[in-house]
């Protein structure tokens, strides 16, 4: 039986896509919209969203996201993950290394 889901996985998730999608060393604006879409969706607060923004512009390294957490619901965080990477039609070397990363870390079986 799983956990239900709260608004800390949710963060926690989105942290892990903010390190994903800067995986390549950029963010396409694709990206970038899909993010943002997702963080009104689960409601990730203001000033939450305002700190992993800063990062980003600052070029401050991104907080790590609470891989425990992540791994109660680790179906649905990979497969938000995936949805992430092919959300800007073009699947990079390094997005496709970091998803195999992420599985393990979530402590999935290869794909």
């Amino acid at each position: 039986m799983t956990t239900p889901i709260d608004d800390r996985f949710y963060i926690e998730l989105l942290k892990l896509l903010l390190h994903v999608a800067w995986s390549d060393d950029e963010i396409d604006p694709r990206e970038a919209q899909a993010l943002v879409g997702a963080a009104a969706r689960w409601k990730v607060p203001l000033p939450e969203l305002q700190r992993l923004e800063r990062c980003l512009e600052l070029g401050e390294p991104l907080p790590a996201p609470n891989l425990g957490l992540l791994r109660q619901h680790a179906d649905e965080a990979i497969a938000t993950v995936r949805t992430l990477i092919e959300s800007d039609a073009s699947v990079h070397v390094s997005e496709q290394e970091m998803l195999a990363q992420v599985r393990e870390m979530l402590g999935l079986p290869p794909a």
